[in-house]
């Protein structure tokens, strides 16, 4: 029986890494073709079996956290949310994902309901006496490893960006280059303190991922990230 479900187990792997190989390679010919069209040079980037890995981890570590922590976080979250503010316990935004294609992006709602969705500045108003601890910790952004699983995002590169903040900006063709890739629950800028940072800063910090990606330096991000060093707000 053991022996059976190990071979089962073994089968599926094997299944799915044969899948996430042919997406990724999909995904590299549409890097090219983005690339071109947009004047953009990506040969600074890893090869696909960089990102097969990346996806593998993704999934995996993903997975785990929807069938573990994040049921647990609902339970504890949801009435505390409820209690503190009106309002959906569940955030959604559009935010730009790879190749400039819009996705919604999820987080714990950590602010009153108002037309207001500038981005969060330092002592903010809008941020409820639960959101001030949610968002300290970063437990509000734990939604977006279901963001992770579905394949909008991976663990780690440059954070998602609203169009209009992505669009708006002066120089866009540097902009543009953040999309190669999927966005990032946490990244190279995120563990520089991104809240104390303007927002050039934070494409430098982007940029520069980008011209170094590794398995090595992702490792280095997640286990920085799990230190929650960027408490500003």
């Amino acid at each position: 029986m053991a022996f059976i479900i190990v071979l089962v187990l073994c089968l599926v792997l094997k299944i799915f890494v044969i899948c996430t190989t042919i997406n990724e390679i999909k995904i590299r010919r549409q890097r090219k073709i983005y690339c071109a069209q947009n004047n953009i040079d990506d040969d600074c980037l890893p090869g696909t079996c960089f990102f097969v890995l990346r996806r593998l981890a993704d999934v995996i570590i993903s997975g785990l956290v929807c069938l573990t922590i994040l049921p647990i976080l609902f339970v504890f979250l949801t009435p505390l949310i409820k209690l503190t503010s009106k309002g959906p316990v569940i955030f959604k935004q559009k935010r730009i994902g790879i190749f400039g294609k819009e996705f919604v992006c999820y987080k714990f709602r950590s602010m009153y309901v108002s037309g207001d969705f500038s981005i969060t500045k330092m002592d903010d108003a809008r941020v409820t006496p639960i959101g001030l601890i949610i968002r300290k910790t970063h437990i509000d952004e734990f939604v977006q490893f279901f963001n992770i699983l579905k394949g909008d995002m991976s663990l780690i590169g440059p954070r998602p960006y609203p169009d209009d903040v992505v669009k708006n900006r002066d120089h866009f063709q540097n902009w543009q280059k953040r999309v190669l890739v999927r966005p990032g629950l946490t990244g190279w800028a995120q563990i520089n303190s991104p809240r104390m940072m303007n927002n050039q800063q934070v494409l430098d910090y982007d940029l520069a991922y980008l011209e170094s990606m590794s398995l090595k330096k992702d490792i280095f991000i997640f286990f920085e990230t799990l230190k929650f060093k960027d408490v500003s707000y």
